[in-house]
């Protein structure tokens, strides 16, 4: 792994972010949150993550899936564990 590109960066980024508008047209209430399993902060549901049995906020999704594509960490657990 090592250091991510600018463009591999921005693939990772739009991913994750388009995961909150795939949510929103599947139905999902904009109102509708869920308590993020990181960072422990009430975020909309739409955009938010399932990784096992953790759920994350579409920010801290964001970090995890950039600190794992750049080999900082290898599991959730360490992710949400650190």
């Amino acid at each position: 792994m090592g250091k991510l590109s600018d463009s591999e960066k921005k693939e990772i980024t739009e991913r994750i972010r388009g995961l909150g508008l795939k949510l929103l047209q599947a139905g999902i209430p904009s109102s509708s949150r869920a308590i993020c399993h990181n960072c422990g902060d009430a975020k909309l549901l739409a955009g938010s993550v399932h990784y096992d049995q953790y759920r994350l906020c579409n920010d801290c999704a964001l970090r995890y899936e950039l600190a794992k594509a750049e080999g900082d960490i290898q599991t959730i657990e360490d992710f949400v564990l650190d």
